[in-house]
């Protein structure tokens, strides 16, 4: 209990549940402009790992983490753009596109590291320098977790659930997604091209999801693993589903399984009671197991309630007369 205690209030605890927090909070908005847009995009723990490898590779190319960050982005972008036109253009189901894509990327990637290196699973890449914030870094305790040794990325998934709110709620292409996504029939008759306007979405949401791979590969960790995104991408969807479309809750949910996340790893290193690791490592799976569960037991209820309330009414009329 005593440890616990100490991680609590640690300053370092919460900045190592922030770096973990921050791919999740690419992939659940990734995944949020996808589903305003109608469309469930479950290939974005694909779409990370390719995005992940393609950062390695240029950066230790180049010899710069940031053109590595710069093609991380560009491959997300072209994964969104195969999952649109095979959605799309060839009229295969979604839920298929995406299926495939996570495999493809799977296999693609294993396939790319073992022609280069002559191993299945590991690439060094050039990593992101770290950086603090003047003046912004002697706030106390909020300093030392947000503005110390930060990653460029972080910063950028913090500012990227503004820049999503304001992209979905103030500007004329985040009302065409939200339009598409609650009617597009209603939308095309007002002249808005559905297809075009999920494209952009998924483009959109690609990016994202190339900026949470760029930084497993050039900021999390200074190199590629085959397995390194380990189902952040569909982590992220599940804090989408939980967060229900709002992209403030989405990311508070995305840094709530992060702090998991970060409590697995930190619990290991106690001295008071020891859990095995291996259960440990499977606690953020749990954690979005048990909220996928409660949030869809919340929306049942929502459900139930929305169908008795004509029949309570019709009682309570009943009973007036």
């Amino acid at each position: 209990m005593h440890d616990l205690l100490n991680l609590l209030v640690s300053s370092d605890f919460y900045q190592t549940a922030l770096q973990l927090s921050t791919p999740l909070i690419f992939a659940a908005l990734a995944a949020l402009v996808s589903n305003k847009a109608g469309v469930l995009n479950i290939s974005i723990e694909g779409t990370m790992l390719l995005s992940a490898l393609a950062g390695a590779i240029f950066s230790t190319l180049v010899g710069n983490a940031y053109f590595g960050l710069l093609m991380s982005a560009l491959f997300g972008v072209v994964m969104g753009l195969i999952f649109a036109l095979c959605t799309f253009i060839l009229k295969t189901h979604h839920i298929l596109v995406g299926i495939a894509l996570n495999i493809f990327a799977t296999g693609l990637a294993i396939f790319i590291v073992y022609a280069i290196t002559g191993n299945k699973s590991d690439y060094p890449s050039v990593g992101l320098a770290t950086f603090s914030i003047p003046l912004l870094k002697d706030i106390p305790f909020i300093g030392a977790v947000i503005f110390t040794d930060v990653n460029i990325l972080t910063i950028l998934a913090i500012l990227s659930i503004i820049v999503v709110t304001f992209l979905l709620n103030k500007t004329v292409l985040g009302l065409r997604i939200r339009s598409v996504g609650t009617n597009e029939i209603a939308a095309k008759s007002v002249g808005i091209n559905p297809n075009k306007t999920k494209i952009i979405a998924l483009l959109i949401a690609g990016f994202l999801a190339g900026l949470g791979g760029a930084y497993m590969s050039l900021g999390y960790m200074s190199s590629f693993n085959t397995g390194m995104i380990a189902g952040r991408g569909f982590i992220g969807i599940a804090a989408e589903a939980i967060g229900g479309g709002n992209p403030l809750l989405t990311s508070l949910f995305a840094i709530l399984f992060g702090l998991v996340n970060a409590t697995s790893l930190t619990a290991q290193t106690f001295s008071s009671f020891r859990i095995p690791y291996e259960l440990l490592n499977t606690l953020p799976y749990i954690v979005t197991i048990l909220g996928l569960f409660i949030y869809s037991l919340i929306k049942y209820n929502q459900k139930k309630e929305r169908k008795n309330f004509p029949r309570r009414k019709k009682n309570e009329k009943s009973l007036g007369n």
